[in-house]
């Protein structure tokens, strides 16, 4: 049985125009360029991104007409697991007790972001003892 191939990780750009149609769900070409602040990449710009992200099987599309109403092939969730399983196993020895003592130990959360960890922390170990 062959494997799906999973989609490569996403430079700045791609994930930039994926965050967008992941935002709007389906979208034609000048709908997703209208979505960036200005000033706009071209439009030609979010059009090669777009062929890019569709050949590494992030992106499909319909037919309508001439043009193509693209929509996401991953979704944002799935591609947050994968990403985050990449960086977990490549910087932290495949240990999320190491990312959360990296955060707290970073200096770069907040109070209230690390009672956050701690609540999330505590619920889960909560949910894992029933």
């Amino acid at each position: 049985m062959k494997q799906k191939k999973q989609p490569a990780e996403l430079t700045r750009a791609e994930l930039e125009v994926m965050q967008h149609i992941w935002r709007l769900g389906e979208a034609f070409l000048g709908e997703v360029v209208e979505e960036f602040a200005e000033p706009r990449p071209a439009y030609t710009t979010i059009s090669t991104v777009i062929r890019t992200l569709e050949s590494k099987g992030f992106v499909a599309h319909h037919a309508v007409g001439k043009s193509h109403r693209y929509y996401p092939a991953v979704s944002k969730e799935e591609y947050r697991s994968r990403f985050m399983k990449r960086v977990v196993s490549n910087f932290f020895n495949d240990s999320p007790g190491q990312v959360l003592s990296f955060l707290a130990e970073s200096g770069s959360l907040t109070v209230e972001q690390y009672e956050e960890l701690k609540r999330v922390a505590r619920q889960i170990a909560e949910e894992t003892e029933k």
